[in-house]
């Protein structure tokens, strides 16, 4: 099963966290609005679902629970490229 990287960061200045896949955008993102964030925990998921449920697991928060109305998405092989192909890149910079 395909499997994208999650990371989860904690602005210093404000004690919050957020939990994102690992992306171009999201990297940008983050630095432009969290330039002092700092990488606490990163983790692989098969689904948008599993990694609601890993990022409370990490923070202590218990079991869980998804709008009644929402609907699992499981990540793609090509979504997993994308995501390895960003990777070398931003690992070389």
């Amino acid at each position: 099963m395909p499997k994208l990287l999650f990371e989860i960061w904690e602005d210093l200045a404000s004690h919050s966290c957020a939990m994102s896949p690992v992306t171009e955008e999201g990297d940008a993102l983050r630095r432009q609005m969290t330039p002092n964030a700092i990488l606490r925990h990163a983790f692989h998921a098969t689904s948008d679902f599993e990694a609601f449920q890993m990022n409370h697991d990490w923070h202590g928060y218990g079991k869980w629970k998804p709008e009644q109305d929402w609907i699992e998405r499981k990540f793609t092989v090509e979504e997993v490229e994308a995501q390895n192909n960003y990777l070398v890149i931003r690992k070389s910079g």
